[in-house]
């Protein structure tokens, strides 16, 4: 069935590239679209606020959101950063249960809300659809292990995990070493971390000084791959 109408072009592309639907018919997906709303949020915009009910989910059509956990002390935790055509706050929506994080505006955005019941009967319509949401649903629980894991290190050694992974996806071979980009602001990187600007520049001075990187800008230089690796498992030698 053809929708009655057409969806906005930039909520239709974006919810075309969600990984929630990716199985399902461009039919389908045009009507999800047409059903949801669509909200400009400037940066800054709370989207979501742990704790509260979550009777709908998210995707960024342009723009990027930041979900976060904001600790006792006042300092939050970086979980993720959502970028366009990316879904947030989706698993509690379909639970039926509370937001697990904060989500707000890291840049102004526009954001599609869509209601848990067009998911649900969406997947009753199309049922491949089921796949694919159990699929993400799976390695959002990798994801989370990863960010446990992490924040299970101290701060250098959060930092040498980032930059590890970072290293393995878009490293380039460089005379003087691997060159790393950061992907980020160094403050967006601390928040990420779970930690501060002030005791990230100490983690990268422990880096430098130890040899294993040197800070260019917005770029890193890794001269010990594995040093990385030993410090981002907890594993040190000696």
């Amino acid at each position: 069935m053809v929708p009655s109408e057409t969806p906005r072009p930039d909520v239709l592309a974006a919810f075309t590239a969600c990984r929630l639907w990716r199985a399902a018919s461009a039919d389908a997906i045009a009507r999800l679209a047409l059903a949801a709303q669509v909200q400009q949020a400037t940066r800054g915009t709370q989207l979501a606020v742990e704790g509260e009910p979550a009777g709908r989910l998210g995707v960024i059509v342009s723009g990027k959101a930041r979900v976060f956990h904001l600790q006792a002390d006042g300092r939050s935790i970086t979980l993720e950063t959502v970028e366009s055509g990316e879904p947030f706050v989706a698993v509690a929506a379909l639970a039926g249960g509370r937001n697990p994080a904060n989500v707000e505006a890291a840049t102004d955005a526009t954001v599609a809300w869509l209601d848990r019941e067009a998911l649900f009967a969406l997947m009753a319509e199309e049922p491949v659809v089921a796949r694919s949401l159990i699929a993400d649903l799976a390695s959002r629980v990798v994801n989370l292990t990863a960010v446990v894991q992490t924040l299970a290190l101290d701060v250098p050694g959060r930092l040498a995990r980032y930059l590890f992974q970072r290293a393995l996806a878009v490293g380039e071979a460089t005379p003087e070493g691997l060159k790393v980009s950061l992907g980020m602001s160094k403050a967006e990187l601390a928040a990420s971390l779970g930690t501060v600007p002030e005791t990230l520049s100490r983690a990268f001075a422990r880096l430098r000084d130890d040899d294993v990187v040197a800070v260019r800008g917005a770029d890193v230089i890794v001269f010990d791959v594995g040093a990385l690796a030993r410090l981002g498992s907890g594993y040190e030698e000696g």
